[in-house]
């Protein structure tokens, strides 16, 4: 098994493409990930390529759909490398705004990771799982499942964001239709707080206000447990990845720099970059620390990009069903 990890690796990039990418001297990256996580990222590509100035432009998906949009309407194109939401990503993707690309590094990946079009990859996810303060939850009460919170005993205890929409779609992937509309009526009859924003909401449970986050992100928890916050989190069956899309952009300023800075992306030392700040990388030969903290053996299911034209069907079920007005 190692000897094969070890060969899983892509060749170095083509000498014309370094020296292209040399002349150009520049590469611009709109990430919808964490700003500290594209800097650290950035800062790995640049020791690497010292001749290259990564100009990173942190801004949240459904904002970077539209200036993408209007930058290509308006041709001035600025963006180099995109990284965002894979729903908000599938928006931009269906109007032909991205460039067919076959990275080397593409091998490394399952493919329901890659496109088999060479116009996208998903390079990282965050995970969902159940967040819980531990000074209010014994060890031996635990929840195992997020059919277990549907219990009495966590009747208004219970913490949720107000648009869960897309974890809902993943669980019906999962479980199929009937199943989770089951468990989406039980929650509802749960007394949940909902507030807006999981960093919120973990900060929360982290301060006593509930004792358990539904639905939480890992990496988010993890912060706040290297801020000593009594904060925990377990993953419950399944672990839904909220994947990241990432294309090189059509008519890209510089487009040799695009190309080598996407290589670095899905390459072993640019996902290993990214599994270090906590997201879920999906490379072969690349183990996420963060899965070091689940059970042996967790399955990862990754959000379908191909979900996302239903998402406004996703989202009014889910306010209905949950009585949000």
């Amino acid at each position: 098994m190692t000897g094969w990890l070890l060969s899983i690796g892509a060749p170095a990039p083509a000498q014309s493409l370094i020296d292209g990418a040399k002349k150009e001297g520049q590469v611009v990256f709109y990430a919808s990930m964490e700003a500290v996580s594209a800097q650290r990222i950035t800062a790995a590509f640049e020791k690497k390529y010292p001749f290259i100035k990564v100009d990173a432009t942190r801004i949240g998906s459904e904002r970077m759909a539209t200036r993408l949009v209007a930058e290509a309407q308006a041709r001035k194109v600025r963006a180099d490398v995109v990284q965002q939401s894979a729903f908000d990503f599938y928006g931009v993707f269906q109007k032909g705004l991205f460039e067919s690309y076959f990275s080397p590094e593409r091998a490394a990946f399952p493919a329901e990771y890659r496109d088999e079009k060479g116009f996208w990859m998903m390079p990282a996810a965050t995970l969902n799982v159940i967040a819980y303060n531990k000074r209010m939850v014994p060890a031996n009460e635990v929840p195992k499942s997020f059919f277990d919170l549907t219990e009495p005993k966590w009747k208004g205890q219970l913490m949720m964001d107000e648009n869960e929409s897309k974890w809902m779609a993943g669980m019906i992937q999962y479980y199929g239709e009937a199943k989770t509309m089951d468990l989406m009526r039980r929650l509802a009859q749960q007394e949940i707080q909902f507030r807006t924003g999981h960093t919120l909401l973990q900060t929360l449970v982290a301060a006593g206000e509930r004792a358990v986050v539904v639905v939480a992100f890992a990496n988010g928890v993890n912060r706040l447990k290297k801020e000593s916050a009594p904060i925990e989190w377990i993953s419950a069956d399944p672990v839904i990845g909220l994947t990241f899309g990432m294309a090189v952009v059509k008519d890209a300023p510089h487009p040799n720099a695009a190309r080598l800075f996407n290589d670095f992306l899905l390459s072993r030392e640019g996902q290993e970059a990214i599994a270090a700040d906590g997201y879920y990388v999906p490379r072969l030969d690349v183990l996420s620390p963060i899965l070091k903290e689940a059970p042996p053996k967790t399955k990862v299911i990754p959000l379908p990009m191909t979900l996302a034209p239903r998402y406004n069907e996703y989202y009014q079920t889910y306010r209905k069903v949950m009585g949000l007005k």
